[in-house]
């Protein structure tokens, strides 16, 4: 979350500048531009910016913002990231934050479900293998995860889930074990046996996958500010004023 402030010359040294101004319109003129700075950072130089940085940024990470307006008594507008998942989805505050901030990223939930299932310990994390396909944004594809889950019940002699899905996932299991491979130095995690070979799907490790800062959330929203924030003051100014009303 990132409020936005105006910093610089004061409202009033910038209404001064602006002639014929009634000292009461300022802080709802005021209030209108920290809103619209705070808005053009969220819908335009904010996804522009995971673009950039970013391969391939899905929809729901592109969307993952949302803005609290200003008003004439805060006088400041907020940038934040939504806190919470649609359509079961992991929330964006939870994968963005590290992008954001650094540091080591959260449990995942298909994480979570390998513990459930029993595979996965609990001060491990599972990197996707050579023998997993991946979305155009390097994701491991959602339904890719289900079969392999579904398959791991199975090797359990679990119910399963119903349907397709689990049909795919009791061939699949036929073909998977969670582990380590006997021979060689090959690591644990969960493989697939394609004829004498050995395919990784995901790698076990106890090593906390660790981010980088690569968003500049704060730079991004900071120069949208200072670069539009007269600008759109001084438009919502003459919007003010062309409505007429006691303003003196």
């Amino acid at each position: 979350m990132l409020t936005i402030r105006r910093s610089g010359p004061t409202l009033a040294e910038i209404a001064a500048d602006v002639r014929s101004v009634p000292v009461r319109m300022v802080p709802y003129a005021a209030a209108t531009a920290l809103t619209r700075c705070a808005q053009y950072a969220q819908r335009t130089e904010l996804p522009a910016e995971m673009r950039r940085v970013f391969a391939n940024p899905v929809a729901y990470t592109l969307n993952s913002l949302r803005i609290e307006p200003a008003t004439k008594d805060t006088l400041s507008a907020r940038v934040m990231v939504k806190d919470t998942g649609t359509a079961g989805g992991v929330a964006q505050e939870k994968f963005l934050q590290p992008e954001v901030e650094g540091g080591v990223r959260g449990r995942k939930r298909m994480e979570n479900a390998m513990r459930y299932a029993g595979v996965l310990g609990a001060s491990q994390y599972a990197m996707p293998g050579a023998g997993l396909s991946l979305d155009a944004s390097g994701n491991v594809k959602g339904a890719e995860v289900r079969t392999i889950l579904s398959a791991l019940k199975n090797i359990r002699g679990g119910v399963g889930a119903k349907g397709q899905r689990a049909g795919r996932g009791r061939k699949l299991a036929n073909d998977l074990f969670a582990g380590k491979p006997n021979g060689g130095n090959r690591p644990d995690g969960i493989w697939r046996r394609e004829g004498k070979r050995l395919r990784a799907l995901f790698i076990f490790t106890t090593d906390a996958p660790d981010y980088s800062r690569r968003l500049d959330f704060s730079g991004v929203v900071q120069r949208v500010a200072l670069d539009r924030f007269r600008p759109e003051f001084e438009k919502a100014m003459a919007a003010l004023q062309s409505r007429g009303g006691s303003w003196a």
